[in-house]
C-alpha cells in the first residue's frame, strides 16, 4: 500500500460471511442433559423462593416503618443503653 495514496488498489467486499453461525449437522443432546435440565430447574425454584422471602422482609420493613409513624418512638436515651455506662452500674 502507498502511503501517499498514489496507487489504487480495487477491493472487493463479499456479500455474504464466510460462517452463516449454523451449525453443519444437527447436533446430539449430551447424555446428561436431562439432570442439567433438572439442576437449573431446582436453583430456580431456589431462587423464587428468596425472592418470597425478600418481598416479606420488604413487607415486614413498611409495616415497622408506618407503626413507628403511627405511634411515634421515644429517642429519648435510657439509662444503661451505652456500654460505658453498663460499666459503670457493674
Amino acid at each position: 500500500m502507498d502511503p501517499w495514496g498514489c496507487e489504487t488498489i480495487s477491493t472487493t467486499v463479499a456479500s455474504s460471511f464466510e460462517d452463516n453461525f449454523k451449525p453443519e449437522k444437527p447436533f446430539d443432546k449430551l447424555e446428561d442433559s436431562e439432570e442439567y435440565l433438572a439442576v437449573l430447574e431446582r436453583k430456580l425454584q431456589a431462587l423464587r423462593k428468596k425472592n418470597k422471602v425478600v418481598e416479606n422482609l420488604a413487607a415486614y420493613r413498611a409495616d415497622c416503618i408506618e407503626r413507628l409513624m403511627r405511634e411515634g418512638c421515644d429517642l429519648e436515651p435510657v439509662v444503661g443503653d451505652t456500654e460505658s455506662e453498663k460499666l459503670l452500674e457493674d
